[in-house]
């Protein structure tokens, strides 16, 4: 049976987005906002701050805050969101995780207080001055987006706003919720849950000056440029692999393949299959997307007659 899909979203959502991708230092080298962006937000904060943040995220251990945040009734400002989260009862916020299906930690309430003042802090030194274009963009995008959803298509559009993550119907999976994020890209993030999904997908919602390439076009070339991400599609062309295939194949280490594949998918020039074994056990398999390489002509001679 086909999963629902819902386009949502709100401040809340591009505030821990920000927050995350800026404390996960493993995925610092593959964001497009660079490290001078990483750098100059930590110049925001006193390092002891810092230190009690990161010591909270790892305390929370991916803890997700998604299904409140589309559960979350009024305004979804930070700050509205973070006062009507923290005035939960145990009981609601067992209740809201409960209905995804999720396995739900004894410790929830206490979790809750850990990511809540993670985010306050991260509001008040940076997501607050964030420029104001990136979350109108973003509300665009989504509202862009559900007009674009039809019954029998939601898989395809799942494949399409992701750069070719492709989610599978299963016999538990009953709802998707995507979400724009700008901060991350050009990362796909995704949080899964026995009866739903919830995904942060890439969306360029600031134009590039006159004369600059498209970031869709700029990370098609990059993927392009580099022999092992070249031979990693000479293999997803022959057959499905799963990770551990293309790092067998490619003998390369485990951390330098999974750089390349981030590339790779942010250029849409691969497929990323998801079903309901692969979401149990992780091993999800890859295929070569044509798609993208066969609109690489269109986008570059766009581009030179621009």
């Amino acid at each position: 049976m086909e999963y629902t899909l819902e386009v949502d979203f709100a401040p809340i959502y591009e505030c821990v987005s920000s927050m995350s991708v800026f404390m996960a230092k493993q995925n610092h080298n593959a964001l497009e906002a660079g490290k001078l962006w990483v750098r100059e937000v930590q110049d925001r904060f006193a390092p002891v701050t810092l230190q009690k943040m990161r010591n909270n995220i790892k305390a929370a251990n991916d803890y997700s805050l998604s299904p409140c945040i589309w559960r979350c009734p009024g305004e979804r400002t930070v700050s509205g969101f973070l006062d009507w989260f923290e005035d939960l009862s145990a009981g609601q916020l067992y209740e809201i995780y409960a209905e995804c299906g999720q396995t739900i930690p004894a410790n929830l309430p206490e979790l809750r207080g850990l990511v809540s003042e993670v985010l306050r802090e991260w509001d008040a030194h940076y997501f607050s001055s964030v420029n104001p274009a990136i979350l109108e963009g973003l509300q665009r995008e989504a509202d862009n987006r559900r007009l674009q959803i039809h019954p029998g298509g939601v898989m395809e559009l799942y494949e399409e706003v992701t750069g070719g993550m492709r989610l599978y119907p299963n016999d538990k999976l009953k709802h998707v919720v995507i979400t724009p994020q700008y901060h991350a890209r050009p990362l796909v993030t995704s949080s899964f849950f026995d009866e739903m999904a919830f995904t942060s997908y890439s969306a360029d919602v600031i134009t590039p000056e006159p004369g600059r390439p498209a970031p869709g076009l700029l990370r098609l070339t990059r993927a392009l440029s580099d022999e092992t991400r070249l031979c990693i599609l000479r293999l997803l062309a022959q057959e499905q692999l799963t990770f551990t295939d293309i790092v067998r194949s490619i003998g390369l280490s485990k951390s330098t393949i999974h750089y390349h594949l981030i590339a790779l998918r942010s250029a849409g020039l691969v497929i990323v299959h998801y079903n309901s074994r692969s979401m149990e056990s992780r091993n999800i398999e890859y295929s070569l997307r044509l798609e993208a390489l066969q609109g690489l002509p269109g986008q570059m001679g766009d581009f030179l007659q621009s």
